[in-house]
């Protein structure tokens, strides 16, 4: 069953921003599920690494789109999406290293950052873009 689903009020009204999101809720729920059915660790690595690498690539596109714009509010943007990555990242590492076991905990951290990453930063950059169209 799905952890959360995509809704308007996770709209930024960007295109490649709202596409990329609703690919990353896909891949939470996606995350969520494998650990909820008790797939083996082999299906959970898996999706955590593509997870991973589908947010490096999503934080990548709005980074060059921040450059692109001037974005004033990159740096502390750019932050937030380091501080995410390394999160996962590490998690990964215990992960493969037998160190941690991942729980329904992680999908919810999960879920949570990415809601409150998309309603308040990336609303905010969203309207950016617009303005500098």
């Amino acid at each position: 069953m799905a952890l959360f689903t995509w809704s308007d009020d996770l709209a930024v009204g960007n295109d490649f921003i709202d596409s990329d999101h609703k690919k990353l809720i896909k891949l939470v729920n996606d995350f969520h599920d494998a650990m909820e059915q008790g797939r083996g660790n082999d299906v959970i690595g898996k999706v955590l690494n593509n997870l991973i690498i589908y947010t490096k690539q999503h934080f990548g596109r709005e980074e060059t789109e921040m450059q692109r714009i001037q974005y004033s509010r990159s740096l502390a943007h750019k932050q937030e999406h380091v501080k995410l990555i390394k999160e996962v990242t590490d998690l990964q590492n215990d992960f493969n290293n037998g160190k941690a076991m991942l729980t329904l905990k992680v999908s919810k951290f999960l879920k949570d950052w990415l809601v409150t990453h998309i309603k308040q930063t990336d609303k905010l950059f969203a309207e950016a873009i617009r303005k500098a169209a």
